[in-house]
């Protein structure tokens, strides 16, 4: 072997180290953007005036909770989910619109979300459960329940549907398929360049890494198989123009579980913006209407 092949063969294995070191990290930090929950390192305060701690697991958390009762004995309990890192404050409209309107609207903070403990996202793996046990200690489960959730709330919310048969009605914005299919999606919407060229398998290696940090099974993380299975009637509303979970998502819910699932288009919509659309709130009480005569 000559000096310059022999140069350029180490020079060739220097990178391919450097290739895999950047792959690795890549692998370590996406997994843990992924799991680690926004109350990991944080200190939760003391209960406000009108809020519940609900204990639920395993494995263990505390979840946070405020009911909107309306004036009248409520027509059914709604359970009303937030998005990925937000809390239940920020949906807080919507509940006074079920309140209005004669139901019951218990708003939660997800496991390690706004005011609730947890280390991890589970990614809906974990959070039926969590709800499930959230509605018998509030002694709600003899009665009518629903759901309304955005985006990662809206995929929680489908799979609580397939969970528990006491909920007889999901409304859900912009909800992901899997969690395969999202996170794919979303370096492709949202790194354009670099988002192209990870491959794939680099991707589904991180989403493994993570679960297994947060102990759950990553290809169950899925609305889309969860609706196939569910009895639930779900109304899906995404935007067309959504840059953050792909329309296409919902396409896929949709054609998977065409007799359970309707979806509503909303051309131009985007995804920060489509739960203070004034058209959700009508569409969404016309639909519990039909359901809870």
């Amino acid at each position: 072997m000559t000096n310059r092949a022999r140069n350029r063969l180490i020079g060739l294995v220097i990178v391919l180290f450097a290739v895999a070191g950047l792959e690795q990290a890549f692998e370590r930090l996406g997994a843990v953007a992924l799991v680690r929950s926004p109350t990991a390192r944080r200190t939760i305060p003391p209960p406000e005036p009108g809020e519940r701690r609900i204990e639920v697991g395993p494995p263990r958390a505390t979840l946070s909770v405020s009911v909107i009762e309306p004036k009248l004995p409520p027509r059914a309990t709604i359970v009303v989910l937030h998005g990925i890192r937000d809390q239940k404050d920020y949906l807080r409209h919507i509940g006074l619109r079920l309140a209005e309107a004669g139901y019951r609207a218990v708003m939660v903070d997800s496991r390690g979300h706004g005011r609730s403990t947890g280390p991890f996202l589970t990614w809906g793996t974990q959070e039926p459960r969590d709800l499930t046990q959230l509605i018998d200690a509030l002694g709600y489960g003899d009665g009518p329940i629903g759901v309304f959730g955005e985006s990662y709330g809206a995929a929680v919310a489908i799979m609580w549907g397939a969970h528990d048969a006491r909920v007889r009605a999901v409304v859900a914005l912009a909800p992901f398929s899997s969690l395969r299919e999202l996170i794919p999606d979303w370096w492709r919407l949202n790194v354009p360049l670099i988002g192209r060229i990870i491959p794939r398998w680099v991707l589904n290696r991180s989403i493994d890494q993570g679960a297994r940090a947060a102990g759950f099974d990553p290809d169950a993380a899925s609305p889309k198989l969860a609706a196939m299975r569910s009895h639930a009637p779900v109304l899906i509303v995404h935007g067309s123009d959504d840059t953050m979970v792909s329309y296409e998502e919902s396409v896929a819910i949709a054609k998977a579980a065409p007799a359970t699932v309707t979806l509503v288009t909303f051309n131009g919509q985007d995804h920060d913006h489509i739960a203070a659309d004034p058209r959700i709130m009508p569409m969404a009480l016309e639909f519990y209407a039909r359901i809870f005569k």
